[in-house]
């Protein structure tokens, strides 16, 4: 991965710009933040596409770069119609808040349950568009249906929260009673939770960051090239602590290379087997061309969707 730490810290400089913008527009007014996050969705499928062609062309195997091609169209396609449906939730949400119109707090429950049921399909849909537009030299990535098996692992995680939850929970009120004595301590058993909560939730998310990325190159190939990643949920951990902790001490100023660090150890984890030698694969003529402006864009904005 050939990722530069100062491009990165730039995007994610004005990326923090647009996320202040979305997070305090309500304050101001209804107005102003349906104006913000109407902007947001307009944007984001077109940050999207120059994102990945950001992140394809600056990796590269055995000398071959990576590349992205698609139109502008397709990626609108396939990016709005989960980004609808959270504006919807968005929009529902602000319009009950400012009315004081609870009775209606019914039909928003909707949205969270329809995201719910979906966000595997789009999830599944999202990396089936990222992988069939990808190319390594002159070659095309494939992506094979994996409906369920995104699904299946959401099932997974969901159990995994729980029982991690159930586990947090246990456990904080038995620190909170151990340090406390027969009389706990509320401010205690608050601490306790908090530390335990951080904990299950960093867990949980490095585990489903292994299931899916698993799930996702197991079903993905270049002609008889097949993939597999030996990535594990416990050296992610570790990684995402010692660079949360790096990050913390330098005020942020860690966060590029953070963030290049993380994505050196999901690509170094991937492995390849193959039939045939890697002499059918040429170097490819557009690669380059195809990439330049998505290196740009993303230099500027700094979006970008991992593996």
């Amino acid at each position: 991965f050939h990722g530069r730490p100062a491009a990165i810290l730039r995007g994610r400089i004005l990326a923090l710009v647009m996320l202040l913008a979305y997070s305090w527009s309500f304050e101001f007014s209804l107005m102003a933040g349906v104006v913000t996050i109407t902007l947001l969705i307009a944007l984001a499928p077109w940050l999207f596409l120059k994102a990945q062609q950001f992140r394809l062309y600056n990796t590269s195997h055995r000398g071959l770069r990576f590349g992205f091609r698609t139109t502008i169209g397709s990626a609108y396609r396939m990016g709005l119609p989960p980004l609808l449906l959270w504006f919807g939730f968005i929009l529902s949400a602000a319009a009950i808040a400012s009315l004081k119109a609870m009775r209606f707090a019914v039909a928003l429950a909707v949205f969270p349950v329809l995201i719910a049921l979906l966000l595997p399909l789009f999830h599944r849909r999202l990396k089936a568009f990222q992988h069939r537009h990808a190319r390594w030299g002159d070659r095309h990535f494939g992506f094979e249906p994996a409906r369920w098996a995104f699904y299946k692992t959401y099932l997974k995680g969901l159990g995994v929260g729980v029982l991690a939850m159930i586990l947090m929970m246990s456990g904080g009120a038995a620190i909170g009673y151990a340090i406390s004595g027969r009389h706990a301590n509320p401010m205690v058993m608050g601490v306790a939770f908090g530390i335990l909560s951080g904990i299950v939730y960093l867990f949980v998310w490095c585990y489903m960051s292994v299931r899916l990325q698993q799930v996702v190159w197991r079903h993905t190939h270049v002609d008889a090239v097949r993939f597999d990643t030996q990535i594990r949920t416990m050296p992610l951990m570790r990684l995402v602590v010692v660079n949360m902790a790096l990050t913390i001490i330098t005020a942020g100023l860690y966060w590029p290379f953070a963030s290049i660090a993380l994505a050196r150890y999901r690509i170094t984890s991937m492995r390849m087997s193959m039939v045939t030698p890697l002499a059918w694969v040429d170097a490819g003529e557009d690669v380059r061309a195809g990439t330049a402006l998505g290196y740009a864009a993303t230099d500027s904005f700094g979006f970008d969707i991992g593996l």
